[in-house]
């Protein structure tokens, strides 16, 4: 079987047969925090594969959050985030508003693809707003600025 077709044959995980093994969290309705500790959303639902039986992404309900955030529902891949079993909430290291905004909003029955996967991959590596530009950015390049005079570049004088 293509592997491709088969990693986007996704299901709700409350709309199917299926549910959480014995061992694994219940999730559903815990609360989501951004990588500031923001509430930014709650668990709504886990997409997953029926045949491989794991979860693909986690769709985070934005409805009740204090970072203000408009209501809505978005996709988050379930490899990126963080489960505080202690205090049932789900923690998304790296992840800013910034990225939550750009991430592409999930209704049920939408299609999941590569388009959708290539979607998310863009929100998750924009910089925060109005952070300090990431080191290996390729805006830092833009940001240095050498002091030249009519004969070109000063360069430092070693004999000094």
């Amino acid at each position: 079987m293509d592997d491709s077709t088969d990693n986007y044959n996704l299901q709700e995980l409350s709309e199917s047969d299926f549910e959480i093994v014995d061992d694994q969290p219940e999730i559903f309705g815990w609360n989501v925090r951004d990588t500031h500790r923001n509430k930014v959303g709650e668990v709504y639902e886990l997409l997953f594969n029926p045949d491989t039986r794991k979860v693909r992404y986690i769709v985070v309900d934005m409805e009740s959050n204090d970072a203000e955030l408009e209501e809505g529902r978005v996709l988050v891949p379930i490899e990126i985030a963080d489960f505080d079993l202690e205090n049932d909430e789900v923690k998304l290291p790296g992840v800013s508003i910034t990225n939550l905004l750009a991430l592409p909003l999930y209704e049920r029955g939408r299609i999941i693809d590569k388009e959708t996967d290539e979607e998310i991959l863009l929100a998750l590596d924009k910089a925060e707003k109005d952070a300090p530009i990431r080191p290996g950015s390729i805006h830092v390049s833009q940001t240095k600025f050498y002091p030249k005079n009519e004969e070109g570049f000063i360069a430092g004088d070693d004999n000094a």
